[in-house]
């Protein structure tokens, strides 16, 4: 297992340091992220496998995997295959208004970080499934946050919600600390890889007035998290 995720590492940070030159995150953010992945201790001893969870999100793998290979050749994707079925899969968020455009319809797998199969309290690198024609709900987090995109096309915002872009399979999309964003899916369900940094254990957080509005802060209740 420990091959299989730190071959799957070293792919993520050399796809990072090829996509530098384009200015989707910044240089410095970028390169703060290759170096703390470069820095992973890999002699530490690796977290048990959990057991397995049901989780429907995971419904939506067979079809984002054959949209990733669809996209051409890809030694991240290839190394990937090694690791899906040992990956801690969990939908850690519980039921609320925040969470149910999302909540069936997303699975989340934390590789490196805090809760991942090899600890680290200065970075967290996972996957993140998320369903065709779902919307990941506005939120933020104190961590800056880089989404490498594996497959499906997708629509965010970031700060502001007049101003949606697009991405897609290839691109990076870069979060500031404390920066409201959401991410639509369209058709096809968006398979990427997520690298936290700063502090990897802060939760989201969301405002109770309902997306892009203001009230008070609030932090979604997480289920099976300490």
């Amino acid at each position: 297992m420990k091959h299989a995720v730190q071959t799957f590492v070293e792919g993520v940070v050399q796809m990072y340091a090829l996509k530098a030159p384009n200015g989707q995150v910044p240089g410095a953010e970028l390169g703060e992220f290759i170096d703390l992945l470069h820095a992973m201790d890999w002699s530490a001893e690796e977290r048990p496998i959990p057991s397995p969870a049901t989780i429907t999100g995971l419904r939506h793998m067979q079809n984002a995997l054959a949209a990733a290979y669809a996209e051409g050749p890809c030694p991240i994707v290839d190394a990937l295959r090694l690791c899906i079925g040992v990956t801690p899969w969990e939908t850690y968020y519980a039921d609320s208004v925040w969470s149910q455009p999302f909540l069936h319809e997303f699975a989340s797998g934390e590789l490196i970080g805090p809760n991942g199969f090899f600890p680290s309290s200065d970075v967290s690198l996972g996957l993140f499934l998320l369903g065709p024609n779902t919307t990941y709900t506005e939120h933020a987090h104190t961590s800056s946050e880089v989404y490498y995109i594996l497959c499906g096309t997708v629509t965010y915002r970031i700060g502001d919600p007049q101003s949606p872009r697009t991405a897609k399979p290839g691109d990076l999309i870069y979060t500031a600390p404390n920066e409201r964003h959401d991410i639509q899916t369209g058709d096809t369900p968006m398979l990427a890889v997520y690298t936290w940094k700063g502090d990897p254990s802060a939760t989201s957080y969301h405002y109770d007035e309902g997306p892009w509005l203001g009230g008070i802060l609030v932090h979604p209740p997480l289920v099976n998290r300490g």
